[in-house]
């Protein structure tokens, strides 16, 4: 394959990748959950939103942990399915206990999350592990077609929200049949779905250190809905959501491109600092290119879908979404590092980062206010992207 070809067959993959996503949580951002906020009320979507910060800690980590491991693991040995269901297994189970726990703190959640909640957290769990199917036969088409069929199924699952008044049952419409999809039209899902490898362990020790690396990540990404949640109430939390919602929207784009990136970068020859220091650049200037972007809009897309909330979200916008668009920056970067970093380097960022988020958030929500902690967590994501501009020049070779 000629270096155009490689260039062409990457740009297509990371649009095909973007517009699935970028649909995909369009629809979740601005049709599903404005109508869960409608129907339910602030005060009950406040806690409907901590609750999904909890999947995207659990679920998403244990999944992408795994996705990611898979991806990095190709160029260096041969693994087999088993190694990685045998470690998605153990973390669902973990996953459906915390979830069990996690419900018992919200007082407006029905009886009926008690059984769909856990049953959510597993299915999630493979849906994010099962993306690795595409990226590792460079098939974004078939991600396309992945997305589309969660975005219209959690669509149809609003009919059934209405009846069953479970937020569940809208994003079980559309997870169940996307691993359908993967288990007809992929390898990952399909047997031997036991059978250990020789390199099990090496699997299983990239797997958790990943798992905890993406913990903290996410963690991190959706601990200040739980934090405000904890110290304030439901209604800040939607506040503070509306303020921010088209830079996570950004953010969560970090996934799809990072899975793209690492698909690719697996199959590098070469990759040096000259590299590093290009995609670093392209990098920084998409994020500022998002940026201008996102913030003329905010306040009226904002108004359109939150009117009830878009004034008292309207001083938060700068910030919180600059905040959020530095913090996906990063994370593009950080993963671009685990090309010529072990996996160890990502686990422990993470870990120093979530570590002062927590000290900033609580000595900012605790002595100032809302726009006291926007702008704190502004400051240590910009201070994060830095250490790892330079960290990935330190290990990267010239």
């Amino acid at each position: 394959m000629t270096k155009r070809s490689d260039s062409k067959n990457f740009i297509e993959s990371v649009v095909l990748s973007i517009a699935a996503l970028g649909i995909y949580n369009c629809v979740l951002q601005f049709i599903i959950y404005p109508y869960l906020n409608r129907t339910v009320g602030e005060e009950a979507f406040g806690d409907v939103l901590a609750l999904l910060s909890v999947l995207s800690v659990g679920s998403m980590s244990i999944g992408v942990g795994a996705n990611y491991s898979r991806l990095a693991n190709k160029p260096r040995f041969e693994s087999s399915n088993g190694d990685y269901n045998a470690f998605l297994c153990i973390g669902s189970a973990v996953a459906a206990v915390a979830g069990v726990v996690s419900l018992m703190f919200f007082d407006s959640i029905s009886t009926l999350s008690y059984i769909l909640f856990p049953v959510l957290s597993i299915v999630m769990i493979f849906r994010y592990y099962s993306e690795a199917d595409f990226r590792l036969s460079v098939n974004y088409r078939k991600n396309f077609i992945f997305y589309m069929i969660i975005t219209t199924g959690m669509l149809v699952g609003l009919f059934l929200f209405r009846l069953t008044k479970s937020f569940e049952t809208a994003m079980l419409m559309g997870e169940i049949p996307a691993l359908i999809y993967v288990f007809f039209s992929g390898t990952v899902l399909k047997k031997p779905f036991f059978k250990k490898s020789p390199m099990h362990k090496n699997v299983i020790r990239s797997c958790a250190q990943l798992t905890g690396s993406q913990f903290f990540s996410n963690l991190t990404l959706n601990c200040d809905r739980i934090l405000i949640s904890a110290l304030s109430t439901g209604t800040d939390v939607t506040v503070y959501y509306t303020a921010s919602l088209l830079g996570k929207a950004m953010a969560l784009l970090t996934g799809p491109v990072s899975g793209v990136l690492l698909g690719f970068l697996a199959k590098a020859e070469k990759f040096g600092r000259k590299q590093f220091l290009l995609c670093s650049v392209v990098t920084l200037v998409a994020g500022a290119a998002a940026f201008c972007v996102f913030i003329p809009l905010a306040p009226f897309i904002i108004g359109i879908l939150y009117p009830d909330t878009a004034q008292q979200a309207g001083r938060y916008f700068l910030l919180a979404n600059g905040g959020q668009i530095i913090y996906f920056v990063s994370n593009l970067l950080l993963v671009i590092v685990l090309r010529f970093a072990k996996e160890k380097l990502q686990l422990y960022i993470n870990v120093v980062y979530f570590v002062l988020f927590i000290i900033a958030s609580l000595l900012s929500l605790i002595f100032g206010d809302l726009f006291v902690f926007c702008a704190a967590t502004f400051a240590l994501n910009t201070v994060r992207l830095i250490a790892i501009l330079l960290l990935g020049i330190r290990y990267s070779k010239a």
